[in-house]
């Protein structure tokens, strides 16, 4: 009997120090996974087409907008986003938008090299309406991080499960064109059968560090 709590207290004593150990970690591991380095980051203008069909879900040609437009801010774009709407028919679920915006960009040699070279139709186009086209020195530098959004949980998407397709639309067609990596991609759209939650789409896209969507 003697030796049953030796060697109890000897297993007790162990874990107690494993606990403690794992505690120890914890604090350190949830820190790190909190934390947002800052970046050096530019903008970047582009004008990009979107297509939505919607097959289950029918918006309002103004809905969809505003709903184009919160989602894009939520994953870095500045807030002059413009859309310009060639077709949308609230009927037949079809949209079809030319959307002009400014998102960030790692300052890397590379991307400012890109965004500072420029062809004849440039030029054509700065001289005619009288504008300068920027060198490196004049692009906007600001501080950056890569932020991780849950499209199902964002407080300021809110987003329901009739988004799915048009969450699953954006993935294919404008995501791809800014800094957003997917993390988690769980998106199940059913024409058919319906979906299930909101759409469930986790990113890591890189916005401003003074988010301006930020309460």
């Amino acid at each position: 009997m003697r030796t049953f709590f030796v060697r109890h207290g000897s297993l007790v004593r162990r874990w107690s120090y494993m606990l403690a150990a794992l505690l120890a970690i914890v604090p350190a591991v949830v820190m790190a996974d909190s934390t947002e380095e800052e970046v050096t980051a530019v903008w970047k203008a582009q004008q990009v087409s979107f297509e939505y069909r919607g097959y289950s879900t029918m918006y309002s040609c103004r809905s969809l907008e505003d709903k184009l437009e919160i989602i894009l801010r939520t994953v870095g774009a500045r807030e002059n986003v413009r859309l310009e709407s060639y077709v949308c028919d609230e009927q037949l679920g079809i949209a079809r938008f030319q959307i002009s915006m400014q998102s960030p960009v790692i300052a890397s040699e590379e991307n400012v090299r890109e965004l500072t070279t420029h062809d004849s139709k440039d030029e054509l186009v700065a001289r005619v309406n009288g504008a300068q086209l920027p060198s490196a020195a004049d692009l906007e530098r600001f501080p950056a991080v890569w932020k991780k959004v849950s499209f199902a949980r964002d407080r300021y998407m809110r987003l329901e499960r009739g988004d799915c397709e048009l969450v699953e639309q954006l993935r294919r067609q404008i995501l791809p064109r800014m800094s957003v990596q997917v993390v988690k991609d769980n998106i199940r759209c059913s024409s058919a059968f319906g979906n299930i939650g909101s759409p469930r789409l986790i990113v890591s896209a890189l916005v401003p560090a003074k988010d301006p969507l930020k309460r």
